[in-house]
């Protein structure tokens, strides 16, 4: 960007009745600034100064600055954002990004100011709010486990839209800005929704726009499910189709058969549970591989709170151990795979 991207101070007719027809912003406008910024049916009082330090671009803009019209005897530099954009991102220039949330309902605040940092080339401030961006769409396992945590309920009742952006607003979002390593997670998260729900986009109840991937994020979304089932099938082909209990299982001597047999039809009974998916439709998680490996452990553990007696499901101690480094192991070789399955190149990533 430069300043001949910004010829409208010296070329535009409209600058002129822009300026007449603005109003002063109530809040980012102070008595000692020195130049008006002029956005939309808005203008700012500020200061070069701070401008400057923080933007290279408008150091650059500000520099180039002749013949340029005043407003309260002040240069005015006519910016082609929007008042909005323009007001968030001073804001976190004066005040910080404390007024920031990285929820669904503060979401359309926060994309408009990273394109304004990353426009403008704020780099210290668009680094902190993908630091805080990235707590929800991460390049580590621990970090996705402990987000889907964060929007589980008590019930078990899992509902991320309630609370966090639609993962299409974080994948454009990512493309708009050029911060790829938001993708694999958020490409991850919208394999667990219907293809169908995938192209047809979703409304935001805070904008009314109806947001849409680009076609080819679309055919890589649907690419990449495909790749995460295909892993899932293998994984219950490999690790529990006719899986034998372990070597140390506390029920191996026992003299009764059947009972010599249940970690064996535990094991038996999880395939079936995994194939029916039926955790997965109670919780409002189908489709969702790392949920399901993990359930596949967590089944060996719970009560059947449904008949209140014991659980079909449940291993000896030995076996559940010795299938739980399994599904970690599986766990983590398929969060490795996510930018290979959705072509995509970041480094670090796992």
């Amino acid at each position: 960007m430069n300043a001949a991207d910004f010829s409208t101070n010296r070329h535009s007719a409209n600058v002129q009745m822009a300026m007449h027809m603005a109003s002063k912003h109530t809040d980012l406008c102070f008595n000692d600034g020195n130049i008006v910024l002029l956005a939309g049916m808005s203008y700012f009082l500020v200061h070069q100064g701070l401008l400057a330090r923080h933007s290279e671009v408008l150091d650059e803009l500000m520099r180039s600055m002749d013949n340029t019209p005043t407003l309260e005897d002040r240069p005015v530099l006519t910016l082609p954002d929007s008042s909005t954009d323009v007001a968030h991102f001073l804001k976190a220039m004066y005040d910080g990004i404390s007024f920031l949330t990285y929820n669904s309902e503060g979401f359309p605040a926060l994309s408009g100011l990273l394109r304004m940092l990353t426009k403008y080339k704020v780099h210290h401030l668009r680094n902190d709010i993908l630091r805080g961006l990235s707590n929800y769409w991460p390049t580590t396992l621990a970090q996705w486990d402990t987000r889907e945590a964060s929007v589980t309920g008590q019930d078990g009742t899992y509902t991320p839209r309630d609370s966090l952006p639609h993962p299409i607003e974080i994948i454009n979002l990512a493309r708009e800005i050029d911060y790829l390593l938001l993708l694999p997670s958020a490409m991850y998260d919208l394999t667990r929704s219907t293809p169908s729900e995938a192209a047809i986009g979703f409304v935001s109840p805070f904008t009314g726009v109806n947001v849409r991937l680009e076609y080819a994020d679309l055919l890589t979304v649907l690419k990449g499910r495909e790749q995460a089932s295909r892993f899932f099938s293998t994984f219950i082909v490999n690790n529990l189709e006719g899986r034998q209990p372990s070597q140390w299982c506390l029920r191996r001597k026992d003299g009764h058969p059947v009972n010599k047999r249940t970690c064996q039809i535990a094991f038996e009974a999880i395939t079936f549970e995994l194939l029916r998916d039926i955790n997965g439709i109670i919780s409002n998680r189908t489709s969702d591989p790392l949920y399901a490996m993990a359930e596949a452990e967590q089944m060996q553990i719970r009560d059947d709170l449904l008949n209140s007696e014991a659980s079909p499901m449940k291993t000896c101690e030995h076996c559940r151990v010795e299938f739980g480094a399994v599904v970690d192991a599986a766990k983590e070789d398929f969060w490795k795979k996510l930018p290979k399955w959705f072509d995509i190149d970041v480094s670090p990533w796992g």
